[in-house]
């Protein structure tokens, strides 16, 4: 799972875009070792924003301990069954474009579900935080975002970074990739639509109203707080909305035009993928 909701572009997958929010933890070379410390690893992430005291500790533990115990009982056996929807899907047909769009409303659902549970059992956190953690937070926030940033000052490299993730990702789930599906990740790289600029804005934006919602503490801030987080999209500029609908469109289009492509060999590798991690999730869901 990702903690900011500002974030989640940044993690989609290119292949799969639609089922890039059921498999973060898929790109792990095992899943099960992943998600069995998962509560460690976003205890790291909100150590490098915030130092939490003892009985704030205590209180993140208990929240991730039950949304892990919720998660493992009731959302792993839905994302088992839905991969094992899409192997078999792989095995008869290809992907249409509408096909895909489906897919990617189904996801998205089950990420809405997570993530509001989630946050919802985090959030009490926030109204114990000290001015000193607030400042804290805003500080790190900062930095992370000017670190963000100064990571898109070399085009170059963060292309080259790109398609090295995206061949990786097509590998991982098709296999040996064919000349032309290695053409057409080279193109998207290429093309593809971004301005770091219009990014950096947004979250600056975004982060100056959490910092204010939980200096002032207005009524009903734990709600706006949430509000924020799972729907971020709401303080996006017109020119970021059409910006981010471009990438989607454009990865969708990847996603389509490589699955168009995939050979029999690679339907095979990707059908046995998917239902190796329906696999790894019931597993999970029973221990």
């Amino acid at each position: 799972m990702t903690l900011g909701a500002n974030q989640l572009p940044d993690r989609i997958l290119r292949l799969l875009p639609a089922t890039t929010l059921l498999l973060l933890l898929a790109s792990c070379s095992s899943v099960q070792l992943a998600y069995n410390h998962m509560d460690r690893w976003i205890r790291w992430q909100l150590d490098d924003y915030v130092d939490l005291k003892g009985t704030q500790k205590q209180q993140l533990a208990a929240a991730l301990d039950s949304f892990h115990r919720w998660h493992r009982q009731t959302q792993l056996p839905d994302y088992a069954n839905y991969l094992e929807q899409l192997a078999d899907r792989v095995q008869q047909s290809q992907f249409t474009s509408a096909e895909l769009q489906t897919v990617e409303k189904q996801v998205r659902v089950f990420w809405d579900t997570a993530s509001t549970q989630f946050y919802d059992l985090l959030l009490p956190l926030a109204a114990t935080l000290d001015s000193g953690q607030i400042d804290e937070l805003e500080e790190n926030l900062q930095e992370k975002r000017e670190e963000s940033l100064e990571k898109w000052r070399s085009p170059e490299k963060i292309q080259r970074r790109r398609l090295k993730q995206i061949r990786k990702h097509s590998r991982r789930w098709l296999g040996k990739l064919s000349g032309e599906q290695e053409a057409l990740i080279a193109e998207w790289v290429a093309q593809a639509a971004y301005n770091p600029l219009l990014r950096d804005q947004q979250r600056q934006l975004w982060q100056a109203r959490v910092i204010e919602l939980l200096r002032r503490k207005p009524e009903g801030y734990l709600q706006q707080l949430r509000d924020l987080i799972v729907n971020p999209q709401q303080l996006w500029s017109e020119e970021y909305r059409r910006m981010q609908d471009q990438r989607h469109r454009q990865i969708r289009s990847l996603s389509e035009r490589i699955l168009a492509t995939i050979t029999p060999e690679q339907r095979l590798h990707l059908e046995a993928a998917l239902r190796s991690h329906a696999g790894d999730f019931r597993s999970l869901s029973h221990e």
